[in-house]
């Protein structure tokens, strides 16, 4: 009988041995399962961290490169050759003047490129309009036109006790040196509003004008219809001209919106055109 009780309880302590090594089994198995879920989790959690960062950086670049697609496409589409885009100033001579078949004359009796007549025409309506009536005062000059009264003014100067050499620099402050002008390209005119011509009959051409309101507004909307006031004020070792806020200069409504809003001289604007 002790015999019996002892065979039951060795198989009731082998019985108790498989179970714990069959537990300790199944506690290794479930803690190597937590930790294979656990990996996958980070690995999900790092893929999709991968994911939001790569979006991320292709939602940059495409914005980036939008950006700069758009300030690309902000530069008019221009070329050196087009005929508003001929550079006549004090370091730069007219290659050849304008045809007389290519002018036309204005209902003021001034003539102009003809390809800009309906341009200066919206422009006269819009002052009109505005409360600021033009009044043309210089328009084309030929070549030849420009010499007589650059050589009269000398002429007058030397009158007054000036040697020749004085009086040639005198006079190309206040006109240009024939082949030099842009008036002679069609392109250019001299306008004043009513109010300012009539208030100012001997100093028509006066830098002051600017400070009106009529000069403000030719400023604000010239670009509207094409024109850029072509020597702005502080711009003279660019243009070799002294502000004038009178003097407008056809170049097309693209290329003046621009050089208007970012504050360029023609000349620098060619120079940008030469960039690209």
């Amino acid at each position: 009988m002790k015999k019996y009780y002892g065979i039951m309880a060795a198989a009731s302590f082998f019985v108790l041995v498989c179970l714990s090594v069959e537990i300790g089994k199944g506690a290794v198995m479930n803690e190597a399962a937590s930790a294979q879920n656990s990996r996958e989790e980070n690995q999900t959690s790092t893929s999709a961290a991968q994911s939001t960062t790569q979006s991320t950086i292709q939602t940059t670049t495409q914005s980036t490169e939008g950006t700069s697609e758009s300030q690309t496409d902000d530069f008019p589409n221009v070329s050196l050759d087009d005929w508003s885009m001929v550079l006549v100033g004090p370091k730069y001579k007219i290659d050849q003047e304008i045809s007389q078949s290519g002018l036309s004359k204005l209902s003021n009796g001034y003539l102009v490129d003809k390809r800009i007549v309906s341009a200066y025409d919206d422009l006269a309506a819009a002052a009109k309009k505005a409360g600021y009536p033009l009044v043309m005062v210089s328009a084309y000059r030929s070549v030849a036109y420009q010499r007589k009264i650059f050589d009269a003014n000398v002429d007058t100067l030397m009158a007054r006790g000036e040697s020749k050499e004085a009086a040639e620099k005198t006079t190309k402050l206040t006109f240009t040196e024939p082949g030099y002008s842009e008036h002679h390209t069609g392109l250019a005119i001299d306008v004043v509003d009513q109010a300012w011509y009539q208030d100012h009959t001997t100093d028509v051409l006066d830098h002051r004008f600017g400070d009106t309101d009529g000069g403000k507004w030719i400023q604000a909307h010239a670009r509207e219809y094409g024109f850029i006031v072509r020597y702005p004020e502080g711009k003279y070792d660019i243009t070799q001209i002294d502000y004038e806020p009178w003097h407008l200069r056809y170049v097309g409504v693209a290329a003046a919106t621009y050089i208007e809003e970012n504050q360029l001289t023609f000349e620098e604007f060619i120079d940008q055109v030469k960039e690209r």
